[in-house]
């Protein structure tokens, strides 16, 4: 869609905050007000009239079955236009007819613009199980065999009516993932902007599992979206992969605000460090050179106080790198592992992480923690049931955060059946005094380069794996859709 409106000139960048939206232009009078309007696309329902001997697709919004306008006219008038088109369906058996309506006219006439088509095929937040939704093998068969030159937007059924605000989880978002991945278009996935901040551990994850995938962000008439939520889901997202399709007065101070120079990024801190250091907005190198830049990211493992605050006084791309532990007569409580400390100190790992992992949380939740936050598993116990407990004392006490992990998990069926199912991003760790094998798990780990980081401990002079260059660690070319990064640096100890 971005594409189109450039090449149109509608807009000057593919920023999917720069496209307006025409809502329900279903009938003539408003279909013919959004053409005449600046607006760039324009969103109408199709539905048909179940009393005709053959379904004929109108413009209507169930449970409306009556309209005086027809697809068929509502398609003529608008590609004499250069709107761009959403049509939304309620039910599995308007969709078929309007295929068929868009093949003939693109066969006749040609449809030179984007086409999205919009579905809810799973239950979202907050709505019952026998809510009924839109078939979604039917939906995506009879695209895929009718007229699959288009963008399909498959929703959730939502309600968002506090003080029912429950957000999107882990299972809603996989079960979209195992519904679209093997669809062959390119897909918007529509989430409601209410929900999109407290959901985005979830939601993040999903935009992550292909660069086909975008969001498009929208609300209810009655309930309107916060700026500083719209500010949090820009600050941690490319732009030409997020839409907005959100209603004044808050459209306008949200693109005010985004446009403030010097502002306040409200990173994630479990989105991606490579992103926090060159922002994906103001990124204009490739990804072979994003890699050279990874690389050259610098590691400062804390040691005693005084580094601390000259480190803090520094310039440049850095990550601070903090041994925490605690003290013997109070595990409670974290402390820094630094030299000269007169504190007894008791690595009693488990519960040190738990009281870690409050505090952030305590910091994200009063809104004062907008950086990077890696959280290491301690590599000296790798069993099955210590990595168990790591990941689910993350995800039930603070989830927001990159996971750094020994790169053995991916070679360990249990493990990696862990890793599978976290939502975080992750970090695998490999020490250059206990390299994978030659054969299988080198293999194994080359293969997972294209979901996880890669951090390299004790490098000198990039010289690895027998020789092997660090980049060559990832076993395959660099690709412009690959969003993971490698990392190098040394002395690390959790």
């Amino acid at each position: 869609m971005l594409d189109f409106l450039v090449q149109s000139g509608e807009i000057s960048q593919r920023d999917g905050l720069l496209a307006t939206w025409y809502h329900r232009a279903n009938n003539k009078s408003e279909m013919t007000k959004a053409l005449e309007s600046d607006v760039m696309i324009l969103e109408a329902d199709v539905n048909v009239d179940p009393r005709l001997p053959e379904p004929i697709p109108i413009m209507a919004h169930p449970p409306a079955i009556t309209s005086d306008n027809t697809l068929d006219q509502w398609l003529d008038a608008v590609l004499a236009s250069k709107k761009g088109i959403k049509l939304d369906f309620k039910s599995l058996e308007s969709v078929g007819p309007s295929l068929d309506q868009l093949r003939k006219k693109n066969q006749t006439v040609g449809i030179n613009r984007p086409v999205w088509l919009n579905a809810d095929i799973l239950l979202g937040p907050n709505v019952p199980g026998f809510m009924p939704v839109v078939n979604a093998t039917g939906f995506f068969l009879l695209i895929e065999q009718t007229f699959p030159d288009v963008t399909v937007s498959p929703g959730w059924l939502v309600t968002y009516s506090p003080p029912f605000i429950a957000t999107y989880t882990r299972s809603m978002v996989e079960d979209m993932y195992e519904t679209v991945k093997n669809v062959s278009q390119k897909v918007t996935f529509p989430v409601h902007a209410l929900l999109a901040r407290s959901g985005w551990e979830h939601i993040s994850w999903l935009l992550r599992q292909s660069p086909r995938f975008s969001l498009t962000l929208w609300q209810g008439k009655t309930h309107h979206p916060t700026v500083e939520d719209m500010l949090f889901v820009r600050d941690n997202s490319n732009p030409a992969r997020v839409y907005y399709d959100i209603y004044e007065p808050t459209l306008s101070a949200f693109k005010m605000a985004a446009g403030q120079t010097g502002r306040v990024r409200r990173f994630y801190p479990g989105g991606d460090l490579m992103d926090f250091f060159q922002p994906t907005q103001h990124r204009t190198t490739t990804s072979e050179s994003m890699d050279r830049f990874s690389l050259d990211v610098r590691w400062f493992p804390l040691t005693e106080r005084e580094y601390l605050l000259l480190q803090l006084k520094g310039s440049g791309d850095a990550m601070l790198v903090v041994n925490v532990v605690s003290d013997s007569s109070r595990p409670e409580v974290p402390l820094i592992h630094v030299r000269n400390t007169n504190h007894p100190l008791s690595l009693q790992t488990h519960d040190v992480l738990r009281a870690s992992l409050r505090l952030l949380h305590a910091a994200y939740s009063q809104g004062a923690l907008f950086r990077p936050v890696w959280v290491g598993f301690n590599a000296q116990d790798s069993s099955p049931s210590s990595c168990e407990a790591f990941v689910s004392s993350v995800e039930e006490l603070f989830p927001h955060v990159t996971l750094v992990l020994p790169w053995s998990v991916v070679v360990h069926r249990h493990q990696s059946s862990l890793l599978e199912r976290t939502s975080q991003r992750v970090a695998l760790r490999l020490r250059t005094d206990s390299p994978p094998g030659e054969g299988e798990e080198l293999d194994t780990l080359r293969d997972t380069m294209d979901r996880y980081d890669l951090i390299v401990e004790d490098v000198m002079q990039d010289v690895i794996l027998d020789g092997a260059s660090v980049n060559s660690v990832m076993g395959h070319p660099h690709t412009e859709s690959r969003n993971t990064s490698l990392y190098r640096f040394s002395d690390w100890t959790f």
